[in-house]
């Protein structure tokens, strides 16, 4: 059959109608930010970059954006390097690996909601069953508080988080794997280079892919992680587990500042862009030249 532009045209309209009405949004969105909207009633009153200045002036605004850095760092890169390190043993295991690795791709099936409503009751001091475990083998758990803990709370989470997403790691990096040339392991290994040098100086170089997608996913996640700081510990103790779409989410709904709302919800899309974009172009551009 003859190829036609205008079934190209056609196809693509719903994509194109889809992706303009998410820009138009964001526009809306950037708009109302720059208005003293309060309650319930658009007010179009324009404020200019007020909402911003009140915004970052505020100190939870600062802890909420430390938070959200927190779970960058602590749950990026356990998450892709414990990811990786399995995807390479599984390869190894033969028709066993397929027992194994429902146990890491079981969680990926949960929200967010479920996860965070099964660890809270395992994060229970008095009745949880991390400490009615360590009771029962003779330790005290009396300072044992996870997320009642206002210092440790926020890694009760994270941990959460990774013990969920690990299977998501898990998955890309098998692909990435399965997808190299053995030959030259099979090269390494005649060498005589161990299972450790092999792994991150053969295979981790050359599955930058990989890597690529699931940090770049894992990233986007967690400048929106929003589910599990509601049901965990609604931002508390205190505002010691706040991050930014939950801090939005209070200022919009609980306090009806819409303005600024907004504002925070761009202060993540700016946030989200500064991270993710230069580091895909980077790995981008040097998976290209590889």
């Amino acid at each position: 059959m003859k190829y036609n532009k205008a079934y190209g045209f056609i196809f693509l309209t719903p994509v194109v109608l889809a992706v303009g009405i998410i820009y138009m949004m964001i526009f809306w969105n950037l708009v109302a930010s720059l208005t003293q909207w309060q309650g319930m009633k658009a007010t179009w009153q324009f404020a200019g970059l007020q909402n911003y200045f009140d915004l970052i002036s505020l100190r939870r605004f600062w802890v909420n954006v430390k938070n959200n850095f927190l779970w960058l760092f602590f749950f990026i890169i356990p998450t892709t390097l414990l990811g990786f390190i399995l995807a390479y043993l599984f390869t190894n295991l033969g028709r066993i690996e397929k027992v194994f690795r429902q146990f890491f791709l079981y969680p990926m099936a949960l929200a967010f909601i479920v996860t965070g409503t099964l660890w809270s009751w395992m994060y229970d001091p008095s009745s949880g069953l991390i400490n009615s475990l360590l009771r029962a083998v003779g330790f005290d758990t009396t300072r044992l508080g996870w997320i009642a803990n206002p210092n440790g709370a926020i890694f009760c989470m994270i941990f959460s988080a990774f013990w969920q997403y690990v299977g998501f790691s898990l998955v890309i990096y098998l692909g990435a794997i399965r997808g190299l040339s053995y030959s030259m392991i099979e090269a390494a290994n005649i060498d005589g280079a161990g299972h450790i040098r092999i792994l991150f100086q053969i295979i981790f170089p050359n599955v930058g892919h990989g890597t690529l997608i699931c940090t770049t996913m894992l990233a986007i996640t967690t400048m929106k992680v929003f589910d599990l700081v509601w049901i965990m510990t609604g931002g508390g103790p205190g505002i010691k587990t706040e991050v930014l779409p939950y801090m939005m989410y209070r200022i919009t709904y609980s306090q009806h500042n819409i303005g600024m709302g907004a504002s925070t919800s761009i202060v993540i899309l700016i946030l989200a862009a500064a991270m993710v974009i230069p580091y895909s172009l980077w790995a981008l551009k040097k998976w290209v030249r590889e």
